[in-house]
């Protein structure tokens, strides 16, 4: 996994449509696989696999399965149609534009810490109506949280990550209270003044918020950190990028494809199923392997080949009713970045020695350190491909 998944996906594809873990519990494996669990929330629950997640309060709308799941999705809608995530593509690009100048002059960076962890929650600021001031501490809470969630929810958290959630708690709380009362800007506040029969409430409003803070921010850093690696070690991959820009919604489509950031998407069994010749106690966490399904030999040619030109709807957002809801937003933030970035450095690698590998074993794939060097502005050259 640590530096190439195509061999560990292999294993797990091999092994059948459905995979026992070692820790009790089950993955399936296959497109057709995955599309069933992700079809059939009354089976395999989203609710109950993410009841045990490390969150203060409950991750909307991915904590809740039909009908309360159908009612929050209903409201949320309208606010991440392709038109809306459009609406913020020029503030996010002028923020990606930033980052990336701030290491113009310097020749080198870590691509990670300079602009894909910084980058994402600007954007959730953005789209919130808070300060970009708050971005730091903002990442401070968050990475105490999430390093700590534990799935089987046995773990006890450390006062430190305590006092990060209660922080974070009562910094999500004063916003929501804020556009209750007809204060404040964005998301929040525009869904308070909608027309809604059933608003939601103070406690569900948090959750949408924790839900961004908790999952959106880390996938496309996560995301960012597995393009910028595979691009900085391919210069034939990236020139044809720099002179086509046109291709660089393909190239992230198929890069999620070939290297999606969530290893498994949880779902937990509801009651006692047979699943391809396994039967599967009501009670067992059955996950989707997002790799080896969205490398099935059954649905694609050649499935372990990355190929831009490919049109072929992957499981990376999920599927089924509790398909990621920013899909639109969080692919407008990849193309921005990719597009910002070669824009203005066209011309990089991977910094001499360095190797990098993802995280594993981790909920998200990701590479912690990308470094790469270039030219310095103002001595723009062209690295020749090798």
């Amino acid at each position: 996994m640590a530096d190439d998944r195509t061999e560990a996906y292999g294993i797990l594809r091999d092994a059948g449509p459905v995979v026992r873990l070692k820790n009790g519990g089950f993955a399936v494996t296959t497109r057709e696989a995955a599309d069933h669990v992700f079809r059939n929330p009354e089976v395999f629950s989203s609710k109950e696999a993410f009841d045990t997640l490390g969150s203060p309060v409950r991750l909307l709308p991915i904590a809740f399965d039909p009908p309360d799941h159908t009612r929050y999705r209903r409201m949320l809608q309208p606010f991440f149609t392709p038109r809306t995530a459009a609406l913020l593509e020029q503030s996010s690009r002028d923020q990606a534009g930033r980052l990336i100048d701030l290491v113009l002059d310097r020749g080198s960076c870590d691509v990670v810490a300079d602009l894909a962890r910084p980058f994402p929650p600007q954007v959730f600021l953005t789209l919130f109506g808070l300060p970009l001031d708050d971005r730091d501490r903002l990442l401070t809470w968050k990475d105490a949280i999430v390093s700590a969630a534990d799935l089987s929810g046995s773990a006890e958290p450390s006062p430190q990550v305590v006092r990060s959630a209660m922080q974070l708690f009562e910094y999500i709380g004063a916003h929501v209270a804020e556009c209750r009362q007809g204060g404040g800007s964005g998301l929040l506040s525009e869904l308070f003044a909608g027309s809604h029969d059933d608003p939601l409430n103070d406690e569900e409003a948090m959750g949408l918020c924790f839900l961004f803070i908790m999952a959106g921010m880390d996938t496309i850093t996560a995301a960012l950190s597995l393009m910028f690696a595979k691009l900085a070690a391919e210069p034939k991959l990236r020139l044809q990028l720099v002179e086509d820009p046109s291709i660089i919604p393909d190239v992230v489509d198929e890069m999620l494809r070939v290297d999606p950031v969530n290893a498994i998407i949880p779902r937990v069994a509801t009651r006692d199923v047979e699943l391809y010749g396994h039967h599967i106690p009501a009670g067992s966490s059955v996950g989707v392997a997002l790799g080896p399904a969205n490398r099935d030999p059954a649905e694609l040619i050649d499935p372990d080949i990355f190929d831009f030109r490919r049109k072929y709807h992957h499981l990376t957002y999920g599927g089924g009713p509790h398909r990621c809801v920013g899909v639109h937003l969080a692919k407008m933030e990849l193309k921005v970045v990719l597009e910002e970035w070669h824009r203005r450095i066209p011309d990089y690698e991977l910094a001499p020695g360095s190797r990098p590998q993802v995280n594993w074993p981790s909920g998200v794939i990701g590479i912690s350190s990308v470094p790469v060097v270039f030219p310095p502005a103002g001595d723009r050259g062209t690295m020749t491909p090798s």
